[in-house]
C-alpha cells in the first residue's frame, strides 16, 4: 500500500484586500496594511496609514511665518535702540571669537617663555592667580576713597566725536564742531548698528562735510557715495537727503552757524531743544545724542544724559540725580559728556556688569 501525503488546503495568491501574498519572515518587521476607508478615502490615506502620513511640521509652520513677519516689521520700525543692540550683539560675538584667538596666542607665548609642562607636572598657576588677585585688591584699596562716578568716567568715558579728525584737537564751540556733532547725532539716531554709523560719520567728516560750505556745495549723488563708502547702505539715500536739507536749514535760518541758534535760545536748554528739533531727520533720539556731546562746548546744556543711558546709570549704582553726579564731577561739562557717552557704550556693548563691579 502506497503512502499518501495529507491533503493540504491551497490558498489563493491574493487576499481580500487585493494585496499580493508574501512569505512570512519571522525576523522581518511587520508592514502596516493600508486601510480601506471607502470611496471618500483620499490618495494620501490610501498610500499611507495614519501613522505614516506626512507630518505637518515638514511644511513651514506658523512660528516661521511669524518670524518672517517680525523681520519685515523690524525693517520698517523706528526704534533705533533695538537694531543697535541686536547688531551690536552680533559684533560682540565676532569680538568674542577674536578674543579667543588672542587668548590662544597669549597661551602659546606663555608656553614658550615658561617651557614645556609635562603631563602630571605640578604648576604654580594657582599662585600666579593669587598674586594677580592681591594686586587687584591693592588697587581697589588705593582707589577706595575715589568716588565711583570718577572710576566710571576713567574706565568707560568717551569724548565727543571720538575717532574723528575733529576730536584730534581740543574741542571748541566752532561752527564746524557743532555741525559735526549734529551730523554725528543724525546718522547714529537711525536704526543701524553703532559700528556702521560710526564709520559713516568718520567718512562724512573726512570728506569735510562738517564745513557748512562744503556740505552746501555737495551734490546728492556725492553725499550718497560718501555714505555708501562708510557702510551706511540701508539709509544712504535718506541720509544724503537729510544732509542736504541740514545745510539749507543752517544757511537759511542761522547764517551758516548753529551757534546763532544757541544765542537765539539765550542758552536755555528747553528752548534750545525746541529749536534743534526743527532740523529734519534728527528726531528726539537725535537731539538727545546731540546734547550728550554739545554740553561739552555749550556748558549750559549740562548736566545731561540721554534717557536710555540714565537708566543704565541707575542699574549700575550711579543713580539718576544728575545734579548730584555733576557736583561729584566738580561741574566739569566735558566730564559729564564723557560720562554720558561712556554709559551709552556700556549699554550697547552689554558691559553694565563691569560698571557695577568698580
Amino acid at each position: 500500500m502506497k503512502y499518501k501525503p495529507p491533503k493540504v488546503e491551497e490558498y489563493p495568491d491574493t487576499d481580500d484586500a487585493g494585496t499580493s501574498k508574501r512569505k512570512r519572515d519571522d525576523n522581518a518587521p511587520e508592514i502596516p496594511v493600508p486601510i480601506d476607508l471607502g470611496e471618500d478615502q483620499d490618495a494620501t490615506e490610501t498610500q499611507f496609514p495614519p501613522t505614516k502620513a506626512p507630518r505637518p511640521s515638514e511644511t513651514p509652520g506658523d512660528d516661521e511665518l511669524d518670524m518672517e513677519e517680525e523681520d519685515l516689521a523690524d525693517e520698517d520700525g523706528d526704534d533705533g535702540d533695538i537694531y543697535e543692540e541686536y547688531d551690536q550683539a552680533q559684533a560682540d560675538d565676532n569680538g568674542d571669537e577674536e578674543g579667543e584667538d588672542e587668548q590662544e596666542e597669549e597661551d602659546e607665548e606663555d608656553e614658550e617663555e615658561g617651557g614645556v609642562v609635562l603631563v602630571g607636572q605640578e604648576t604654580d598657576e594657582g599662585n600666579g592667580d593669587e598674586e594677580i588677585d592681591e594686586e587687584e585688591d591693592e588697587l581697589e584699596e588705593d582707589n577706595a576713597n575715589r568716588p565711583k562716578i570718577h572710576k566710571a568716567v576713567e574706565r568707560f568715558g568717551r569724548p565727543p566725536l571720538e575717532g574723528t579728525s575733529v576730536a584730534e584737537k581740543p574741542l571748541t564751540a566752532s561752527a564746524e564742531t557743532i555741525l559735526a556733532m549734529v551730523i554725528d547725532a543724525m546718522l547714529k539716531s537711525r536704526p543701524i548698528s553703532h559700528d556702521l554709523s560710526q564709520r559713516a560719520v568718520n567718512k562724512v567728516i573726512d570728506k569735510g562735510y562738517h564745513d557748512i560750505k562744503k556740505l552746501g556745495d555737495s551734490s546728492w549723488e556725492e553725499r550718497t557715495t560718501v555714505l555708501k563708502d562708510g557702510g551706511y547702505n540701508r539709509y544712504r539715500e535718506q541720509g544724503a537727503t537729510s544732509l542736504g536739507e541740514l545745510a539749507e536749514f543752517i544757511n537759511g535760518r542761522y547764517d551758516g552757524d548753529l551757534n546763532n541758534l544757541w544765542e537765539e535760545a539765550h542758552h536755555d536748554r528747553a528752548r534750545t531743544r525746541e529749536l534743534v528739533q526743527e532740523i529734519k531727520g534728527l528726531g528726539d533720539l537725535g537731539v538727545d545724542l546731540f546734547f550728550n556731546n554739545v554740553q561739552s562746548v555749550w556748558p549750559s546744556i549740562a548736566p545731561f544724559v540721554d534717557g536710555r543711558s540714565l537708566q543704565t546709570a541707575d542699574q549700575v549704582g550711579l543713580g539718576t540725580d544728575l545734579d548730584a553726579i555733576y557736583a561729584e564731577l566738580e561741574g566739569d561739562a566735558m566730564m559729564m559728556s564723557r560720562l554720558a557717552n561712556g554709559l551709552s557704550v556700556a549699554r550697547l556693548e552689554k558691559r553694565q556688569g563691569e560698571l557695577i563691579g568698580i
